[in-house]
């Protein structure tokens, strides 16, 4: 498992007038979104410059960088359908919220060879950055749609949200310096929805099996001891 998970409950009844209205609402947090991610770029430049002097991240660094992290992928979720709770304005955990961010501590040591090249490492990120931003916006217009004219989110769209989101919060460690691990695809969990039970014809109530304990004979049904029945093709003997 990554050192850095985005971990969100799945909820199947959604409002669909907070959806109808998603982007609108979110353009608060969307505001704040964008100061943070200012101060972020110049904390994330310190960062760097410290990890390729002294090789590790300071704790103040990366409590902030993530924390800002958690707040933008809150905010992601929000956005993207994912859940309909108001995301917090700060940056610190909250256990409550239903997208939890949670981040590893920071490494006693990291390279400072690949915190030198890291804008170069990111290269690849970037590009799948692109892809997958067109699938992200394909998923959040059908969750849309699914919400407002039906009313629920299926559990199909939130993993493959899932899928999205957590991706692009472990591709931002990464970016952000915060990990050395290079991010891996596909590193969520996904919501299992057990099938309907089926229900059946009045009537038609499957009778229960008769378990019988090995050794134990079974009670005839006719009344009649066995040590009574004549063995069957043997007549009964003359009185």
């Amino acid at each position: 498992m990554y050192p850095v998970t985005y971990e969100p409950d799945y909820r199947k009844d959604r409002n669909r007038l907070t959806t109808f209205f998603r982007l609108i609402l979110a353009i608060p947090w969307i505001l704040v979104a964008f100061v943070y991610m200012i101060a972020t770029a110049v904390v994330v430049i310190v960062a760097w410059v410290l990890l390729v002097i002294l090789g590790r991240y300071p704790q103040g660094l990366y409590d902030f960088v993530g924390g800002i992290l958690r707040f933008y992928m809150r905010v992601t979720a929000f956005v993207t359908l994912q859940t309909d709770a108001w995301p917090p304005f700060g940056i610190s955990a909250d256990s409550d919220y239903p997208v939890r961010i949670n981040f590893a501590p920071p490494a006693a040591r990291q390279s400072r060879l690949k915190a030198f090249f890291r804008i170069i490492l990111i290269i690849p990120l970037l590009l799948m950055t692109y892809i997958f931003s067109t699938l992200q916006q394909a998923i959040a217009v059908l969750a849309w749609v699914t919400i407002v004219f039906r009313g629920y989110q299926p559990a199909g769209v939130h993993n493959a949200l899932a899928f999205t989101n957590s991706w692009y919060t472990r591709a931002y460690a990464y970016m952000f310096l915060m990990r050395d691990e290079y991010p891996s695809v596909g590193d969520e969990i996904t919501v299992k929805v057990s099938p309907p039970v089926t229900a059946l014809p009045p009537g038609d109530d499957p009778a229960p099996e008769q378990v019988t304990t090995p050794g134990e004979a079974s009670t005839p049904d006719s009344g009649v001891a066995e040590s009574q029945q004549s063995p069957p093709g043997k007549p009964p003997a003359p009185g």
